[in-house]
């Protein structure tokens, strides 16, 4: 389950705002195993499946990326289990990635639902870090008219706060940043990776490795504390992860050789990696 939940979030980044997604391309392969494909013309071909089966299929269908399919089973799941967090959350994850993947129009049906599944799963599980993470972005980045609102971006921010030192103050850097005020992410961005030592491992998402991998090159200069961030994001990496390997690896040639230069990376960050083109703009 968990697995399949950070497969969701490695494209869900709120991109039926009509923002830019970073292509599917750019991330490892998702390949279907032969017992995967097995399985699912198994359980695809039971007439009456029980919920563990049906379970079983949405979550297989995510691992594939056939979210349509797994959409369809985690609706049903969501509606005869309402206060099951696990339906809940990746009902809303599947959601916005269907979302993204058709026309302005279209997405409406789609973003009306993945609000209200997250919504659902944050009131069964207020103190998850992770679905307070999905809120802020959903609050911050979703037009006024579908449901963004900056008191509501402030209310999972605070919660996010009090869960986690280090990710609460990413998220209000992340926060700021989106919302223009660059000097108060500035200094919200700093805090965070004031907060770690060098090669140090505070608990907190593999994602925010890379974050502050990023934030220690441009803003502190701390080469060995970079790439300390980076190679530990490549090493825990897993399938749900926000950012591609090659992102990661690109930082690492820069951090360690004088004279590499990959134009093509340098250009795939600044259009998909939202972070290193703020910095870039702003205080490079």
């Amino acid at each position: 389950m968990a697995v399949a939940k950070r497969l969701i979030l490695i494209i869900f980044c709120v991109s039926f705002s009509y923002g830019q997604r970073i292509p599917v391309t750019l991330f490892e392969p998702v390949l279907i195993t032969p017992e995967q494909q097995s399985r699912i013309i198994t359980l695809d071909s039971i007439e009456s499946k029980t919920h563990e089966e049906q379970e079983e299929l949405a979550l297989l269908y995510i691992s594939t990326r056939a979210y349509e399919q797994s959409f369809d089973i985690l609706a049903s799941l969501a509606k005869k289990a309402p206060d099951n967090y696990d339906y809940q959350f990746m009902l809303g994850g599947v959601s916005g990635i269907l979302a993204s993947e058709v026309s302005q129009v279209k997405s409406l049906s789609y973003v009306r639902a993945m609000k209200t599944a997250f919504e659902r799963a944050a009131i069964i599980e207020p103190d998850s870090l992770t679905i307070q993470l999905v809120l802020l972005e959903l609050y911050t980045e979703l037009p006024w008219v579908l449901g963004g609102s900056n008191k509501k971006a402030n209310w999972a921010l605070n919660a996010i706060q009090s869960l986690s030192t280090i990710e609460g103050f990413l998220a209000a850097g992340y926060y700021y940043r989106t919302t223009k005020k660059n000097k108060e992410a500035l200094v919200a961005y700093l805090n965070a990776v004031n907060e770690v030592d060098v090669c140090s491992s505070p608990e907190v998402s593999n994602d925010a490795y890379y974050v502050m991998g990023v934030l220690s090159f441009y803003l502190q200069k701390d080469v060995t504390k970079a790439l300390c961030f980076f190679e530990h994001y490549i090493a825990h990496l897993n399938g749900g992860d926000r950012y591609p390997k090659s992102f990661a690896r690109h930082y690492i040639n820069k951090l360690t050789s004088v004279i590499y230069v990959n134009e093509e990376m340098e250009e795939n960050l600044l259009t998909y990696d939202l972070l290193t083109r703020w910095i870039q703009n702003n205080f490079k």
